[in-house]
């Protein structure tokens, strides 16, 4: 599994030749279908024209490198745009979160998505600066029905439940504190 945040800037590598060939600066999902499209890259700075990897075309992706093949499967951003498979594209970043009862959850603050199979699995919510900062970020699958909207996602109950406490939160550490020290 792994987050969006943690994706941007890794470097690109070709397996033939083991040449770094860019840096990842974005990846394309579609919501509807919450899937991973392709990733853009970035080799130079003043290059005009976008260039983008299809997930389909990714040997493997690690904690430190996106591999490919070969430098073969790299295109144009805008021709790919032209395609079907990238019509249904949107950000998931940035999108509100309700439940199907009118809660509020947050903001979608990360993605979860596994590559292998292209899937989104899930999304890191923040419910604010404070709230981040006492309680830690949540992570709500998404899974079951889930509508996305051009600004936002609603969810079943069911997900909601399943959502967890993620990351430090200064309630669990001093948690974890008291129990270490009883």
């Amino acid at each position: 599994m792994h987050k969006y945040s943690q994706v941007i800037g890794l470097p690109v590598i070709c397996a033939d030749n083991g040449k770094k060939i860019a840096n990842v600066k974005d990846v394309v999902f579609c919501p509807h279908k919450k899937s991973v499209l392709a990733f853009l890259i970035e080799s130079r700075r003043y290059e005009l024209k976008k260039k983008a990897i299809l997930a389909k075309d990714v040997l493997s992706l690690g904690r430190d490198a996106l591999i490919i093949n070969d430098c073969s499967c790299i295109t144009d951003f805008k021709e790919l745009e032209r395609t079907q498979e990238l019509k249904e594209r949107g950000r998931l970043l940035g999108r509100r979160i309700y439940t199907k009862w009118g809660e509020d959850l947050g903001t979608v603050e990360d993605v979860l998505f596994d590559h292998r199979n292209g899937t989104v699995e899930g999304v890191e919510v923040s419910d604010g600066l404070l709230q981040d900062i006492i309680q830690g970020r949540r992570i709500l699958p998404l899974f079951g029905k889930v509508e996305f909207g051009e600004d936002n996602i609603l969810v079943d109950n069911e997900a909601v439940e399943e959502m967890m406490s993620t990351g430090g939160g200064i309630i669990r550490r001093l948690l974890q504190k008291n129990i270490r020290e009883e």
